[in-house]
């Protein structure tokens, strides 16, 4: 299991702008949510004529995350003000893709997964992430440490994605 980082928001107000948003519609999607109006309107307004686009990689994220993750992700429920170390992952997958330090996304891509990283999820992570930056949405890559978490497809306890409540 990831240690919590100490250099990491654990609080969304510690976030900027561009982490909270995708925490926020992370949250959203994972409890089957992402349908809702004012997701869709933050992406427009963030993001401009990538809005659909970027929503999209993110749903996709998420969905395929749930379906097809070997581990089980904890997750804050909408509206926390906390954010998790799963969620501090998550957040660092996106900024390394932002950063374009692919191995490093990968590195934390796999943890997530809890597996070998596999299609649509590092073209997702770019997608959000490459929108992000052209809108100035900055996502801060937390400093690199040696992981405190088996090694990247190590054996998962379960295949839930997201815990709900």
């Amino acid at each position: 299991m990831p240690q919590p980082n100490p250099d990491a928001p654990a609080q969304l107000s510690e976030l900027l702008r561009g982490e909270h948003m995708l925490l926020w519609s992370f949250r959203a999607i994972a409890f089957g949510r992402g349908d809702c109006a004012l997701v869709r309107r933050q992406f427009e307004e963030a993001c401009g004529p990538l809005a659909t686009e970027a929503l999209a990689a993110l749903t996709v994220f998420v969905r395929e995350l749930g379906v097809g993750g070997k581990r089980r992700l904890t997750l804050a429920a909408p509206g926390s003000f906390s954010v998790t170390c799963d969620e501090q992952t998550i957040l660092a997958a996106f900024a390394a893709a932002q950063a374009e330090e692919y191995g490093r996304m990968e590195a934390h891509l796999s943890w997530l997964t809890g597996d070998a990283v596999r299609p649509p999820f590092p073209a997702a992570c770019c997608l959000l992430a490459q929108a992000f930056a052209m809108n100035d949405l900055s996502l801060r890559c937390p400093p690199a440490s040696e992981p405190k978490h088996g090694a990247p497809g190590a054996a998962a306890p379960a295949r839930l994605a997201c815990v709900h409540g």
